[in-house]
């Protein structure tokens, strides 16, 4: 909850500064969006997830064709790992798809340039994301094994790195009080870093030097007030 606190006083920080280098207009947009979630690494099978993403931004005018838009997203989303239950004596059931579910929020600072003055733009830059650990759906699955290690069970990959970075690009396309918003992002940093920290290759000697980059779909619409 600090960390949240602190984006938000973050984001109020641009809204302040943005009266100062406008040149046309100052928008609060309130949007919504659906994403799919993967996490593109070699060390485990994992299947994309699906998920939300709702919040409000801050569009300004910046310089010629460019806007500035900037604005914090509450997440929810999932994704899967292929895991095997051992104890399971009918071999075709064996392999699942076990999954998980974070919560968390992104803080987005974009620069926009407007190819059809406001009713078409691409957008491109950073994004801060603070989750939660990843959580079993399922308790009852916490004890099955991660497909290809022979002891690393699905309980122990849960906590994965609280804080991200990513990049975004995508597009905007509607009129001044509606859009439709499209946007891609992939993570900067690895986002398995802290189970790195975890001692895992203790529990499975193949667990070690794990690594993961985040990628977002996202598509929705954002109403400006």
């Amino acid at each position: 909850m600090k960390t949240i606190f602190y984006l938000l006083t973050v984001l109020s920080s641009f809204s302040l500064s943005a009266q100062n280098y406008k040149s046309g207009y100052n928008r609060i947009g309130l949007q919504g969006e659906y994403l799919i979630l993967n996490l593109n690494n070699s060390d485990f099978e994992v299947k994309p997830g699906s998920g939300f993403l709702a919040g409000f931004s801050q569009r300004g005018g910046f310089y010629n064709n460019f806007d500035v838009v900037y604005g914090i997203s509450f997440l929810q989303a999932s994704i899967a790992v292929s895991a095997i239950d051992e104890y399971n004596t009918n071999p075709s059931y064996s392999n699942q798809e076990v999954s998980y579910t974070t919560t968390g929020a992104q803080l987005k600072f974009l620069a926009s340039y407007l190819i059809s003055d406001e009713n078409l733009s691409l957008e491109f830059g950073p994004v801060l994301q603070v989750n939660s650990r990843l959580k079993l759906d399922d308790a009852t699955q916490e004890a099955y094994l991660i497909e290809g290690y022979s002891k690393l069970k699905t309980a122990s990959i849960q906590e994965w790195s609280r804080v991200n970075g990513l990049l975004l690009a995508g597009f905007t396309a509607g009129f001044n009080s509606v859009r439709i918003i499209a946007r891609y992002q992939y993570g900067l940093t690895n986002a398995l870093h802290k189970l790195n920290k975890e001692n895992l290759e203790e529990k499975d000697p193949a667990a070690k030097n794990i690594k993961g980059n985040l990628s977002l779909i996202t598509a929705g619409i954002v109403f400006y007030l």
